[in-house]
């Protein structure tokens, strides 16, 4: 690349950038040009049910109504704002939880989690969390294993790294064992940005130097996590996953063998800048695919309250909110009766493109209410009344009806079934001579043979 395209090429991004304050108002649909296509070929399949009854191929007339209950691909939401909603708004929370989403992001913060107070409380609550999820299907990330924010002051302050090691991959044992539910992880939150000029020097920052910088530090620490789970998914999760560094940073990972299973980006979009548009988000996740992971959104916060400049206008807004909260005040910016219609249609598309996408794997957004919402923005699909706004109906058409698989037939006797359905767990109804039996069966890419389903034990 010459200098002169890339003088060109940074102009460019430039004006497109300052120009999108004007276009965050009023959303442009997206072309999305063969995206249905796409999501017909790589989220659905053909599937062939036989029925079984008393040992037998089923000899009679059957009614089936079938239905798609679980999807195969996640769609997600981090429940780390749950903590702070108690009685009906916790009951509101969980039903709507568990009314579009199969796949939770639960935090363990250190500051949270700090083992030198007493956890009884704190492990009684996730431990809740956990058998919550469990007993309503839905699969679980933990958030994350390690982290240079949201730390103990102890371990900001510390300044022993050989002892910090032993103190840091205990806590990571103790997180992987004590929950075994947990099949997802964030091992390292935002690896690249450790030394970064935002970032506060702490104990982590001093291990990672010890170790010898970020790279044979993150060797260490999914060393010990495949040693310690070898069966989990692990993800390389980041905030800014245009940056360049995180590219290399995964193809170094790629290079050593590294056992991690996921590539994680962020999309914070509360800055006008930070807004993606559809070329742009396609040739991201494009740029990321060679390296042959699974891609999951895994922070995805879409506003209906204004957008600011850029970071800097952002951080100004960020300060004055501290010093708001340290004196018992609010600070909430408002949820916008335009932007709410923007935010719906906003979501549909982003949903709609990455869906689209054979290598994204998961979608979690990262606030469902606007009620506490991270940074004080209006980002969830509930308001601060924890009712639904237009974005959440939008985005539970697309998952529960548009890409969902419901089917009532006749059946003739002797006869199988055969259909194309989303990939996910389905129920099935089967009504035989007045009489009812309902079967679950899990439809995969990998089902080259026909699903038999015994009827025979209803």
């Amino acid at each position: 690349m010459t200098t002169r395209f890339i003088a060109s090429f940074f102009v460019v991004i430039f004006f497109a950038r300052t120009t999108r304050a004007q276009e965050h108002l009023v959303h442009t649909p997206w072309q999305l040009d063969g995206a249905a296509e796409r999501i017909e070929n790589i989220r659905k399949g053909e599937v062939q049910l036989a029925f079984v009854l008393d040992g037998k191929p089923l000899e009679d007339k059957a009614s089936i109504d079938l239905e798609l209950v679980r999807h195969e691909f996640n769609f997600g939401v981090s429940m780390t704002q749950a903590s702070s909603l108690s009685g009906k708004a916790q009951s509101i929370y969980r039903n709507r939880v568990k009314e579009l989403f199969n796949f939770v992001t639960l935090g363990f913060y250190w500051a949270a989690r700090d083992e030198k107070n007493d956890l009884t409380g704190y492990n009684r609550m996730m431990r809740r969390k956990v058998e919550w999820a469990v007993a309503n299907d839905i699969k679980i990330k933990g958030h994350p294993l390690l982290w240079h924010e949201s730390l103990p002051k102890w371990v900001v302050d510390f300044q022993n790294p050989v002892v910090l090691e032993k103190i840091i991959f205990k806590r990571m044992q103790d997180l992987l064992l004590d929950y075994p539910e947990i099949e997802y992880w964030d091992v390292y939150n935002e690896a690249v940005a450790p030394f970064k000029d935002h970032v506060t020097p702490s104990g982590v920052t001093r291990w990672i130097t010890h170790k010898g910088g970020i790279y044979p530090a993150m060797l260490e620490l999914y060393a010990f996590a495949n040693k310690t789970a070898p069966n989990k998914i692990y993800t390389n999760n980041h905030y800014h996953p245009t940056d360049p560094e995180f590219l290399k940073l995964n193809e170094y990972f790629i290079e050593q063998n590294v056992g991690y299973q996921a590539i994680g980006m962020q999309a914070h979009m509360q800055t006008h800048d930070n807004v993606f548009e559809e070329q742009e988000l396609w040739d991201l996740v494009s740029t990321f695919t060679p390296l042959g992971k699974d891609i999951q959104f895994t922070e995805v916060t879409v506003t209906s309250s204004k957008l600011f400049n850029n970071w800097k206008d952002h951080g100004a807004f960020l300060e004055e909110r501290k010093a708001s909260l340290k004196k018992g005040e609010k600070m909430n910016l408002p949820s916008l009766a335009q932007k709410e219609v923007y935010q719906a249609a906003y979501i549909k598309d982003f949903y709609t493109l990455l869906f689209s996408h054979p290598s994204v794997s998961s979608i979690t957004m990262w606030n469902l209410t606007d009620r506490n919402a991270w940074r004080g923005h209006a980002a969830g699909i509930l308001d601060s009344d924890m009712q639904p706004k237009k974005a959440f109906f939008t985005l539970k058409k697309l998952i529960k009806d548009t890409w969902s698989t419901k089917l009532i037939i006749e059946l003739s006797a002797n006869e199988g079934l055969a259909f194309s359905g989303f990939y996910g767990k389905y129920k099935a109804t089967v009504t035989v001579k007045d009489k009812i039996y309902e079967v679950g069966f899990r439809h995969t890419k990998e089902n080259a043979k026909p699903i038999v389903l015994d009827l025979s034990g209803q």
